[in-house]
């Protein structure tokens, strides 16, 4: 069986464990429970592996330490040690089919990797270790501990040198045929092998300061288009090409749907961990008023098909575009429309929508802090309003002080609390809030008539003039 690490975003755990008890052949092996994920063992073809939705990515299983020294000296010579605990033999077994399965593609000139892992299973077959090159990436986080003795910097040559000694393989931190990651929270260690190096950069625009909207590359571009000129003739020379981001390595990337990006656009598997909990049924209509790039509506109609509505919204022209880019990308799996509003005037009937997804902005990159406390209980309140009473559930994503409150107390007669946790994203606590909708008929909403002085609400750096809302 093979021994797979999948990550998520840290909360969301239990869509990946409900994906993976539906996996046959599949065991969940429990005990880590600090990092954003899932262990497993499995018997199940790579491509059904490679098909978790509620998955950033997968990994080999390498290790797991518990109480690892956190002195410099100490810890340094410890790590150095593990590679000679490592039973290297199923691992790189493993490693070899998924690149097989890779390289095949790129032979076929397949869009997705994933289509050519059909019929290749998961083997106990031992592999010899060949020659090849490596770099180990180190991250701790220190949680309930000051620091440590030593840098991120540390771990990886402390590792690496132990890899170097027992393996031979020369380090290269640019092209390289293997990645060993090193993930440290508090005193354990988490130790994985990359499975999957080939991105989705080339095929994917970044919209956020473009106002002009690119044709997406082709998929068949040659080796010197991709790294130009004489770095190509170079990387030919050598036989290995510079591995994209871990960013643009990841299972999320290859939804059909994810061409076109802004800043802080939210994970699929995010966004899919985020769907379980509203529990969308067919016929369902599924808004996000502040949609961004559009991945909470593209997900929905991606994961369900026609059998659902997806609609999405946002006031940001490049919000708007790359959402339509987006849509028109993954069209053949479900309706979508996309509409440019502002969210805190929906132009949406009353009582008409069955699901709303919001996933509201926050940190740093998204505005003013003080424009989203005012911005976020009026979202709530068009979500009271278009939302259906007696069967209408909301899932708001939000770092606000004022979002319980206003849903507890200001909305307690239209909005019950069902669920309330935490989300680690990107470094971020972010609130969930499960809300299901009272049969209390909701507050008819008033036409403000705009001024004619320009109203500054910055929401994203951008100063804007309301509108009054289409309400038929």
């Amino acid at each position: 069986m093979a021994h797979y690490w999948a990550s998520c975003a840290g909360g969301l755990q239990f869509a990946l464990v409900k994906e993976l008890e539906n996996l046959e052949g599949t065991s969940i092996i429990p005990g880590i429970d600090t990092y954003g994920g899932v262990q497993f063992r499995t018997t199940s073809p790579l491509q059904k592996v490679a098909e978790l939705r509620s998955a950033d990515n997968v990994y080999a299983f390498l290790s797991h330490e518990k109480n690892i020294p956190v002195d410099k000296e100490v810890g340094v010579a410890f790590m150095q040690s593990l590679a000679s605990k490592i039973d290297w033999g199923p691992v790189m077994q493993l490693h070899k089919q998924w690149q097989e399965a890779e390289e095949t593609c790129s032979t076929s000139r397949t869009s997705d990797p994933l289509l050519t892992m059909n019929g290749i299973t998961n083997t106990d077959q031992t592999c010899e270790v060949t020659q090849m090159s490596f770099r180990v990436t180190g991250n701790r986080i220190c949680m309930n501990m000051k620091k440590h003795g030593y840098t991120s910097m540390d771990v990886a040559a402390a590792i690496g040198d132990g890899i170097h000694e027992l393996h031979g393989w020369p380090a290269d931190m640019r092209s390289y045929n293997v990645e060993v990651l090193a993930w440290i929270i508090d005193d354990e260690l988490l130790l994985l092998l990359a499975l999957i190096y080939s991105g989705n950069k080339k095929n994917t625009t970044n919209l956020q300061n473009s106002s002009k909207i690119d044709e997406p590359h082709s998929n068949h571009a040659s080796e010197e288009q991709e790294l130009g000129g004489e770095q190509a003739n170079l990387t030919k020379k050598k036989g290995r090409v510079d591995r994209p981001s871990r960013a643009d390595a990841q299972l999320y990337s290859r939804r059909p749907y994810r061409k076109a990006l802004v800043h802080t656009s939210l994970k699929p598997s995010t966004a899919y961990g985020i769907l379980q909990l509203a529990d969308v049924q067919p016929g369902d209509i599924v808004l996000d008023p502040m949609c961004g790039c559009g991945t909470i509506p593209l997900e929905a109609s991606d994961w369900l098909g026609s059998r659902i509505m997806g609609l999405g919204g946002d006031f940001i022209n490049t919000a708007i575009e790359a959402s339509r880019v987006n849509s028109v990308a993954g069209e053949s799996a479900g309706p979508c429309d996309i509409v440019q509003w502002d969210a805190s005037m929906l132009p949406l009937r009353t009582a008409s929508v069955d699901r709303v997804i919001c996933d509201m902005p926050f940190g740093n990159r998204c505005g003013n802090h003080k424009v989203r406390e005012v911005l976020c209980p009026r979202v709530v309140k068009q979500v009271v309003r278009v939302l259906r009473p007696g069967s209408g559930v909301a899932v708001l994503m939000a770092q606000s002080k004022t979002m319980k409150e206003e849903i507890v107390v200001n909305q307690k007669a239209y909005l019950s609390l069902q669920q309330h946790f935490y989300v680690h994203m990107e470094g971020l606590k972010v609130d969930v809030f499960v809300v299901h909708r009272t049969t209390e008929a909701a507050p008819t909403q008033q036409i403000v008539k705009p001024s004619k002085k320009m109203v500054k609400r910055k929401r994203d750096g951008q100063f804007i003039k309301p509108s009054s809302p289409e309400i038929a």
